[in-house]
């Protein structure tokens, strides 16, 4: 069942670590006849594919993506949905909020120890018991952890000039409420719409995400 009618800007979907495109194929499903574009990290590719659209555009980003978009959205970016998402994923002296660097330096070993267990591991806590990708290259998920531990966008998070519409998940074990809330505190005008759900909400609560980028995609196209 799709949601909504087509649109004329394009949503550009941009997935989080560990994952691929095709971890939004359930949304661009449910989105229909919306013009679509996934980047990719490249984490089980040959090649990345970090192109944003050249025009006008919604940004719609999942956890590590929701990050990367705040830093590279642009000022063709007309509206961001960031989902499981956050402004800074590790703690800092002044976020004591983060996820500890030791954990994600855990990850890192784990990862160039024995790349597959630790992510299926970290899919398995994500929410999500599907097979791995065939090619993995552990240099760019290093990067990707490197930019969790490390990236700051909070600075980012306040230039922003488009609506940003942010989804939370309650019970999310990766980026904990407390993260979220955190990065967008009450009061800041970007408070989170919070979903009885994990990490992985473009899979577990599909319809829920596209009527937001959707609705998003409607406020700017509205005249």
């Amino acid at each position: 069942m799709t949601v909504g009618t087509a649109a004329s800007l394009p949503i550009a979907l941009v997935h989080g670590w560990a994952f691929d495109p095709t971890f939004w194929d359930a949304t661009r499903a449910a989105l229909g006849p919306a013009h679509t574009t996934c980047t990719d990290f490249g984490f089980f590719t040959r090649q990345p594919a970090l192109m944003l659209p050249q025009v006008p555009y919604i940004g719609v980003g999942h956890s590590l993506g929701a990050l990367w978009l705040l830093r590279h959205h642009g000022p063709l970016c007309r509206g961001l949905v960031l989902i499981n998402g956050f402004s800074r994923f590790g703690t800092a002296a002044d976020f004591p909020h983060g996820i500890p660097r030791r954990v994600i330096e855990r990850m890192r070993a784990g990862l160039m120890r024995e790349p597959e267990g630790l992510l299926h591991s970290f899919r398995l806590r994500a929410g999500i018991d599907t097979p791995l990708p065939s090619h993995i290259e552990r240099g760019r998920l290093e990067q990707g952890l490197v930019a969790l531990m490390d990236m700051d966008c909070r600075t980012d998070l306040k230039r922003v000039t488009c609506p940003v519409h942010v989804i939370a998940g309650t019970d999310d074990t990766i980026a904990p409420p407390t993260l979220t809330r955190a990065c967008f505190p009450p009061g800041s005008g970007m408070e989170a719409q919070w979903v009885e759900g994990g990490h992985l909400l473009p899979l577990t609560h599909t319809a829920t995400c596209a009527h937001a980028i959707m609705a998003m995609t409607g406020r700017m196209t509205a005249p």
